[in-house]
Parts: C-alpha cells; structure tokens; sequence
C-alpha cells in the first residue's frame, strides 16, 4: 500500500483558527487572522478585476456587481452569491449560493502512521476502552 503525500485544506473559520503557521524567516500568524487578512485583499484588489479578466480571456462576464439581485462586491468572499449548478450526479439543477475564498492547504513533510499496540489486540473492547480513557 503506497501512502501519498496529500495537502490538505486548512480550516480557518472553526477548528484550526487558532492554529498556528510559522514560516522560514521567522513569521508567524494564526491561521484565522491570515487567511482573514487575505481574503479582505482579495475581495479588495482581486474580484473587482475579475470581469475585465474574464472578458479579456474571451470568456462571458463575471456578474461582480449585479446589485438589481442585491449583492454587492464582498459578498463574493463572505456570505456568497445566489446562483444555480448542475448536479451532474442526479443531472439537475440545484440553487444555493457560490462564494470564492483564498484558503490555506498542509502537507506534512512526513506522513503519520498510526501505531498498533500488540497486547490491545487480543484484548476485549471493553479493555480498549478503559485504556483509551
């Protein structure tokens, strides 16, 4: 069996916000408080660009500012937009809403491997249990 090494996506609203990241020149940040920060410059310096983006790509404009559905620029970053995807698993439409985020992903330079303890093998669960405990 061949462990891969995979990067994994950071949850920065809720469990690992107070998680911390340290880079190599001696920078830390908490997660939360980064990917915060980054996404305020985002939704600042990078989705107002993206019709004029997509329209030089040939590709049809981006609906940034459709303010007559009553969302405005951020809301592509916080609380989403409406919109409809195609399901392709029951092959119908499916409304809700998209929001675009910077997020933050982890690969571990060692895979961890989970240890096996011999004598709790032939042990009954009960004795698993109060181990565990």
């Amino acid at each position: 069996m061949e462990n891969k090494k995979t990067f994994e996506v950071l949850d920065h609203e809720n469990i690992q916000a107070n998680s911390v990241v340290s880079f190599p020149q001696g920078r830390t940040f908490k997660i939360g408080q980064l990917l915060e920060r980054v996404n305020f410059f985002f939704r600042q310096l990078t989705i107002p660009e993206l019709p004029e983006r997509f329209s030089k790509e040939g590709l049809s404009k981006l609906p940034i500012y459709a303010t007559t559905k009553g969302f405005a620029l951020e809301d592509w970053n916080t609380k989403g937009v409406e919109a409809e995807i195609l399901d392709l698993e029951s092959g119908g439409w499916k409304k809700g809403k998209v929001r675009m985020r910077v997020v933050l992903e982890f690969c571990p330079d060692e895979l961890e491997t989970i240890e096996t303890n011999n004598h709790l093998e032939n042990n009954s669960l009960d004795d698993i249990r109060k181990t565990i405990s």
